[in-house]
């Protein structure tokens, strides 16, 4: 596996967890397995922007990379704004 290939692939996990904890927070499904993916996607979803470091580093110049480490970050602040709305929510 080349060095792209494994930056691309680091890379995708953030951009798919985010999602999908937050579609599985609020899915009607409820198991202790559910609850325990919802926090390793939260985690891996939160995150993002130490996967977006480790992919420039390892692909530096690569397009594909620069792109997917600005949707990691983007991952990471989707999963704080859903927390700060948790908040605010418990707080009023």
């Amino acid at each position: 596996m080349n060095k792209k290939a494994l930056a691309v692939a680091l890379e995708l996990i953030p951009i798919i967890s985010a999602p999908l904890a937050i579609i599985f927070i609020y899915s009607s499904v409820d198991s202790q397995v559910i609850r325990s993916l919802i926090g390793v996607f939260n985690l891996l979803g939160f995150f993002g922007f130490v996967f977006s470091f480790i992919g420039r580093r390892i692909a530096k110049g690569e397009k594909i990379v620069r792109v997917l480490s600005i949707l990691d970050i983007l991952a990471t602040v989707a999963i704080i704004i859903m927390y700060v709305l948790v908040f605010i929510a418990l707080g009023s």
